[in-house]
């Protein structure tokens, strides 16, 4: 064997993996990486960006990669990153644990070790959080936007939400309650906090046991009989093998399962229809696929109202909420307000408030429709599938339509428009000269006068009147709210860990593929159901967590 561990992507777990597991000299670690690498000291502009321009990049995503929201719907474009570090990438910033009853229930699913007491050390051993000051020397920095830069009609919310019986958390991620906070993101020095910044520095790429293969795309693990021996990869164009004594996948929550569907494991009668022999029926990959459904309302904001033009942050505060409805867990229910939509200069004229459900229960699917290891799988998140999905997430939006049309928060905006479902950065900022166009078009228009400006953006949103201005606002019905529902990236739940004789489950607690030999699963999805949090500081603590339970698992 070539490589004691060959891990297949560097994405938020992947880059975790392959720094802990290579701490062991006496462990040859092959790490395998779709898109380009991103080596320390030399980030791109983009991506130190602090307001997510990295985003806006298509060259850091799978390239044609479409998902659909809901049953009957029409596929649409789906962003997943391809470069070293994944989400961590390109993300939002967002850093976030979620509540106690997220590992309960992964528990509950058959997730041995899981509780809210047992994953808490591995989130303090990766967090540096600037506030707090309790980790020191951590490699993930956490930051807060303070109160005193926050847009005013932010300052206002939190009033609003004390009024509605959410009172402040100075620090949601360790009182996770329901509440206003200051949203903590992965922020140092006014940059963006990266796994490949964190886990690969210069010292760690210099360990000889360690070696990054960027521009990798791996198309099959290489089975014999059920157990993994390798990879097959395209690198260059060019067909490549790599042999290893174990295989760990960290290829996050849709190309995960499509890996392994490609390579005999998974629903033994859907491989057949497609020509692919199975190495392990295992009916659950793929399955129990889980997001979070979010929509926007845009706000635009008077002169003097603003966030400093100099402030490149995104998210600056949140809310998390009770739906309080039967069988439904607490912190159900997420608002986040969003200081700026743009990093070019008419960025702070707008803001962005957001609703998701963030304890969803309906489930979809990731499948192959074609043998061909570089088609892309159907994916469909299959929202609002679960009869108790819809009326929680008009509650969310409820909510946050209630902040906004408090009297001290609508003092501090000129009108909140409802956004279409999309991805709301890019319907702020286009490439090329269609942006530049766009930015002067939009800087101009949110400095109309009152008429103008509503009836500009009335139509630029397609949403007619606004929902929310000073002086009322037109009604939102419920079927509009979930007409303008959007998927976040956080897909999790299609290699989902659980006991062996569940069908839905497919590695074990130690993160080993059921039914396999020398095959782990580590990343996003492994989760048995989503969290109540954005997934990328939970996905850090999995891979904490993992790289500890893989050297004990595989030491002889």
């Amino acid at each position: 064997m070539d490589h004691d561990f060959l891990i297949v992507g560097g994405g938020t777990a992947g880059a975790v993996i392959a720094s802990r597991l290579s701490e062991n000299p006496a462990h040859r670690v092959l790490l395998l990486e779709a898109g380009d690498d991103i080596l320390p000291g030399h980030e791109p502009a983009d991506i130190q960006d602090p307001f997510p321009a990295a985003t806006l990049n298509p060259h850091y995503f799978w390239d044609g990669l479409t998902a659909t929201a809901r049953d009957g719907g029409t596929p649409a474009r789906y962003p997943q990153a391809r470069v070293m570090g994944g989400g961590s990438s390109i993300n939002g910033l967002f850093a976030l644990r979620g509540v106690p009853s997220d590992y309960a229930r992964w528990g509950a699913a058959g997730a041995r070790g899981f509780s809210w007491d047992a994953v808490l050390p591995y989130f303090r051993k990766v967090e540096d959080d600037r506030d707090r000051r309790d980790g020191a020397g951590n490699p993930h920095a956490i930051v807060r936007t303070p109160k005193a830069e926050w847009p005013a009609f932010v300052r206002a919310m939190e009033h609003a939400a004390q009024g509605a019986g959410l009172p402040f958390v100075p620090d949601i991620n360790e009182q996770p309650g329901d509440g206003f906070f200051a949203m903590p993101n992965a922020i140092d020095a006014e940059a963006r906090v990266t796994t490949p910044g964190c886990y690969l520095t210069a010292a760690m790429r210099a360990r000889p046991n360690l070696q990054i293969v960027p521009n990798t795309q791996v198309t099959r693990l290489r089975m014999n009989g059920a157990t993994a021996t390798g990879v097959d990869a395209v690198r260059g164009g060019v067909a490549v093998q790599y042999n290893a004594r174990h295989v760990v996948v960290c290829a996050g929550g849709i190309h995960s399962p499509a890996l392994l569907l490609r390579s005999g494991i998974g629903p033994a009668a859907d491989l057949a229809a497609l020509g692919i022999p199975t190495a392990v029926d295992r009916p659950g990959v793929g399955r129990n696929l889980q997001n979070h459904p979010y929509m926007f309302f845009a706000l635009t904001l008077p002169r003097g109202k603003r966030v400093a033009a100099g402030l490149r942050r995104f998210a600056v505060a949140g809310v998390r909420a009770s739906s309080r409805r039967p069988g439904a867990p607490e912190g159900d229910l997420f608002t986040f307000a969003l200081g700026r939509v743009s990093g070019e200069s008419f960025g702070p004229d707008f803001s962005l408030v957001g609703s998701a459900l963030y304890a969803p229960k309906s489930r979809g699917y990731v499948r192959l429709h074609s043998a061909d290891p570089l088609a892309h799988p159907d994916i469909n998140f299959r929202f609002l599938s679960d009869p108790e999905d819809a009326p929680r997430m008009v509650q969310a939006a409820r909510l946050t339509e209630r902040l906004l049309r408090d009297p001290r928060v609508a003092a501090e905006y000129h009108e909140a428009f409802l956004l279409p479902g999309a991805l709301a950065i890019s319907q702020f900022n286009r490439p090329g000269l269609a942006g530049k166009v766009l930015s002067l078009a939009a800087e101009m228009a949110a400095n109309s006068p009152g008429l103008l400006r509503r009836t500009i953006f009335g139509r630029a949103f397609k949403s007619g009147a606004p929902a929310a201005h000073r002086g009322g606002g037109r009604a939102i019905s419920d079927e509009e709210i979930l007409s303008s529902l959007s998927p976040m990236g956080h897909p999790v739940g299609t290699c989902a860990m659980g006991a062996e004789g569940d069908p839905l489950a497919v590695v074990d607690e130690a993160f080993r593929v059921h039914g396999a030999r020398h095959l782990f699963v580590v990343d996003a999805s492994v989760m048995p159901s989503i969290t109540s949090a954005n997934t990328n500081l939970p996905t850090l603590m999995l891979a904490e967590m993992a790289a500890q339970r893989i050297n004990t698992s595989t030491r002889h």
